[in-house]
């Protein structure tokens, strides 16, 4: 699978001859396989979030049409999910939410949480295709899933595959920055381009350098959303204190809003049940999950 791009293809159950097809097509015109947009960015309650200057904040959609859509989804579930991740990286994979990933802080007093500025088109197709030789794929197989899931020279936002083609970058790029500060005694996770960094000693005197260290990875800041918070830190969408973690204010708000459709209610409950039982469950840290055995 990792050495003949006819192994990848009976591993995916596509023919070899139907995805060097595709690739042809994609080099010549590319937009015959995406649908592209600008996608509001929203808050918690749903509303617009604006810049500076009153303009409404997007992101950029260019998500693939079915046919390509239905080979990226079969090469994350046939092929990409066959490798192996950090314990500590928890976005785009099974079994490791976002929940989980803030469940992993629990206890620590000093948080440090920052996220990559334009962080999926920030990661090169090149990129990409090195991160997968790195993993073994032979030159062939590498470039032929870097086209087929890459656009315009990047990995694009609206693709199965992106959070883990990221995800992959990233462990080859910031694995030594994160064994560094473990063996200082930090806690560190990834989720999709959120790092969360914490610690039960104050280390705010470091921030300066934790920062460069990442910059110096080829990876841009998002100061915007950076911060070193000493308690109860939102980290990816649940709030973080000493003994447990519980949801923010809003999802108790919306569980209850008549306002809101039953469907929508329903689902804000059954997220603050989930969180719940994450937060009793002992954390094994070995596998960076709670433990089911608890």
């Amino acid at each position: 699978m990792r050495k003949r791009i006819k192994d990848l293809a009976f591993q995916i159950k596509v023919k070899k001859e139907t995805l060097l097809d595709i690739c042809d097509k994609l080099d010549i015109n590319e937009s015959n396989f995406y649908k592209s947009w600008n996608e509001p960015k929203k808050d918690p309650y749903k509303n617009p979030l604006k810049d500076s200057e009153g303009n409404i904040k997007t992101r950029p959609i260019n998500a693939p049409i079915k046919p390509l859509k239905k080979i990226q989804s079969k090469i994350l579930k046939n092929v990409l999910y066959r490798i192996e991740l950090p314990k500590n990286f928890f976005g785009g994979l099974k079994g490791k939410d976002a929940v989980l990933n803030s469940k992993f802080h629990q206890g620590n007093k000093f948080f440090l949480l920052t996220d990559f500025k334009s962080f999926y088109p920030s990661i090169s197709s090149k990129r990409v295709e090195q991160a997968l030789r790195n993993e073994g794929f032979y030159p062939d197989v590498a470039r032929l899933i870097t086209r087929l899931c890459t656009s315009q020279g990047r990995i694009p936002q609206g693709c199965p595959t992106s959070s883990f083609l990221s995800a992959l970058v990233l462990k080859h790029t910031i694995s030594d920055f994160i064994k560094d500060y473990e063996n200082e005694s930090f806690k560190v996770t990834v989720y999709v381009d959120d790092i969360t960094i914490s610690s039960s000693i104050d280390f705010k005197n470091k921030v300066p350098e934790i920062l460069n260290k990442l910059r110096e990875k080829d990876l841009k800041i998002n100061f915007e959303k950076t911060y070193y918070k000493t308690k109860s830190p939102n980290i990816t969408g649940v709030i973080v204190k000493n003994n447990s973690i519980v949801p923010p204010q809003h999802t108790f708000s919306f569980s209850k809003d008549i306002l809101l459709s039953e469907s929508s209610r329903l689902g804000h409950q059954q997220r603050i049940k989930y969180i719940k039982s994450i937060s009793e469950q002992k954390f094994n840290h070995s596998q960076n999950t709670p433990d089911s055995n608890k």
